[in-house]
């Protein structure tokens, strides 16, 4: 019996995992997922929670159901990974062996880089932090708020991918659009600045010129300012330090900290300076052929976005099985940044852009059906148990965007 070992259960890893419980059970496959949630979680709605449009219980699930429907799952922490033996390391020194390993573990938000996050900071990137954001921006009076990412990291294995400052910006922009739309709300907008600061040149470096051009339009529009070049040194108690000396003063900071790769990467030789898991176009291990990586942990990941991570779980998904069936046909994977911002008030700005690999697709669309869009995904997400809308929904959105293309 082939032993499949998935770790992570994020969008990468449950991708892969319903792909491969449709055809195991004609196979001599056993698979088993471990994650240390007992639950999964749809990230992208955290701005959600954070403004006080959702629950936290609103956008999880169990996973322990779901995948003991077909295999096994194991809630613990993965201490190491021992490629040569093909095992996987848990609590109490537990072994799991594996043939096929697939790393989906996400990455490591470090905010222990930039001091006074802890005292002063806020964030959205999990479950336990945006709750605390919106309790935050419900006391929020006056004053700037600044919203704003830390450098990203990377490694050098990998030559061919492209190079960004930071991990992924648009949850910032959605942020400071909500937060608008939140302030406008309550009527005490014009108390308010608020500011979004990144350390690239560019704001949103990953997507093109029509895309830049719609967001500034936007941000203009609802009186959202933008400072770029900016890398954060430290956070205070009522403003903010850049590397460069410069100072902003602060109310309320919220930062999308530096993702790094997870520390059982680094400490089992698998990943590269970054501690991110260096892979070929297929996302196959450089070193090791039954080792696939997807997701943030990914060193090709970039940016660090949800919409990429289920893209290569296809792909590494149909490669397992041709790998382990000898069936099956290899999963056309083309990266492109897909992502929608919830604006508030029922609006959102759908972006879809691949020029950063070379493509002309550049748009963006801000209205309710946007918004609709967003709000539609999120909830088959959970209803349907990490499961991706069919393929004929993805069919039925490549010919509506189309319009806006041409």
């Amino acid at each position: 019996m082939k032993k499949l070992v998935i770790i992570g259960a994020g969008f990468g890893g449950l991708t892969v995992f319903h792909h491969v419980s449709s055809w195991m059970d004609s196979q001599d496959v056993e698979v088993t997922v471990i994650d240390e949630r007992e639950t999964f979680l749809v990230k992208p709605s955290l701005p959600e929670v954070a403004l006080g449009e959702k629950d936290i219980r609103d956008i999880t699930f169990p996973l322990r159901p779901v995948i003991e429907s077909y295999g096994n799952f194991i809630r613990s922490r993965v201490h190491r990974i021992d490629p040569r033996e093909q095992q996987v390391y848990l609590d109490d020194e537990v072994k799991v062996p594996y043939d096929f390993l697939v790393i989906a573990l996400g990455g490591k938000k470090d905010f222990e880089s930039v001091p006074g996050f802890r005292e002063h900071g806020y964030s959205v990137c999990t479950d336990i932090l945006a709750p605390r954001l919106y309790e935050a921006i419900e006391n929020f009076e006056q004053g700037n708020i600044l919203i704003g990412s830390a450098p990203m990291l990377s490694g050098t294995r990998v030559k061919d991918v492209p190079h960004l400052e930071t991990a992924c910006e648009g949850p910032v922009g959605e942020v400071a659009f909500m937060i608008d739309s939140e302030l406008r709300e309550r009527g005490i907008r014009d108390q308010a600045r608020i500011i979004c600061y990144s350390p690239a040149e560019i704001f949103f470096e990953d997507v093109g010129d029509r895309v830049h051009e719609a967001f500034e339009g936007l941000a203009r529009k609802h009186e959202v300012e933008v400072v770029t070049n900016k890398v954060i040194d430290r956070i205070e108690k009522d403003h903010v330090v850049f590397k460069d000396g410069s100072t902003l003063s602060s109310a309320l900071t919220v930062l999308i900290p530096t993702y790094r790769g997870p520390d059982v990467i680094t400490q089992s030789g698998l990943g590269d300076e970054a501690g991110f898991v260096p892979t070929d176009e297929n996302f196959q291990h450089l070193d090791y052929e039954n080792i696939f990586a997807i997701g943030d942990v990914a060193s090709r990941t970039v940016p660090k976005l949800g919409h990429l991570a289920v893209e290569q779980g296809n792909l590494v998904a149909s490669l397992l099985r041709q790998r382990m069936t000898g069936y099956g046909e290899t999963y056309d994977y083309e990266p492109e940044v897909f992502c929608i911002m919830n604006m508030g008030r029922g609006k959102a700005m759908l972006i879809r852009s691949n020029t950063l690999w070379g493509g002309n697709t550049d748009i963006s669309y801000h209205s309710a059906m946007s918004h609709l869009m967003k709000s539609s995904f999120d909830t088959y997400m959970v209803k349907f148990k990490g499961k991706m809308p069919p393929q004929l929904a993805q069919r039925l959105l490549n010919v509506y965007l189309e319009r806006f293309q041409k």
